[in-house]
């Protein structure tokens, strides 16, 4: 009875340990698998993010379009507009310079009623 006991947990033991070694060959060890997953959803997030903000760079405004709110702030507005070459704004109005184009809209609604192209 002892010897077939024996005999028994020495064939689990080298059974438990062959496939051990081979699990840890596939993965390389369980943290690099966990890196490498998180590397490359880091890596698809970037590309997602890319992808978005060349199609905003490239948008093309036009008049009746609502301008979205965040180019409404006052990090997009041009005060200075006689210096850029643009007519007053009318009461209500005021330019905001997004991707490359001077965009005259209104205040309260963010409605477009003249886009220009700038100059680089």
């Amino acid at each position: 009875m002892k010897r077939i006991l024996t005999t028994s947990l020495a064939v689990l033991m080298l059974a438990g340990g062959a496939t051990a070694a081979s699990a840890q060959a596939y993965r390389h060890d369980g943290r690099y698998d966990a890196r490498d997953r998180a590397y490359e959803q880091g890596r698809r997030d970037q590309a997602r993010y890319e992808t978005r903000q060349d199609r905003r760079e490239y948008r093309r405004w036009a008049k009746g379009q609502r301008l979205d709110a965040r180019y409404r702030g006052n990090g997009y507005y041009v005060s200075d507009w006689r210096r850029h070459g643009l007519r007053a704004p009318p009461r209500g109005y005021r330019w905001q310079k997004v991707d490359n184009q001077y965009v005259l809209a209104a205040v309260a609604t963010g409605v477009i009623a003249s886009v220009i192209l700038a100059n680089r």
